[in-house]
């Protein structure tokens, strides 16, 4: 397995791949990772690239974002409600302010 050291190039590299290749979808890799074994969404959350977490989500991108961590999880350490509410349909920033 190839690893890459560029957050914001295995976005792009996961992306290409998404947009290059639509008709033979199942035969690559979105799950490509970098040396610290955190994928493409990771770098989307950690950036707030909220177009491209939901790019990634719809092609259904691993959500274990890295080595015991879930992308919820990320995205609640990230703290921003509009990514959170990408993977918790139940969270609601309204309630937990009040």
């Amino acid at each position: 397995m190839r690893y890459y050291s560029d957050g914001l190039f295995l976005i792009n590299l996961i992306k290409n791949r998404i947009n290059n290749h639509k008709n033979i979808y199942g035969k690559i890799n979105l799950n490509t990772r970098d040396r610290f074994s955190q994928n493409a969404l990771y770098w989307a959350i950690k950036y707030k690239q909220i177009n491209n977490i939901k790019l990634f989500l719809k092609h259904s991108i691993s959500q274990k974002v890295a080595p015991n961590l879930d992308a919820l999880t990320h995205a609640i350490n990230i703290g921003d409600p509009k990514i959170i509410e990408l993977f918790d349909k139940d969270y609601n920033p309204i309630a937990l302010s009040a």
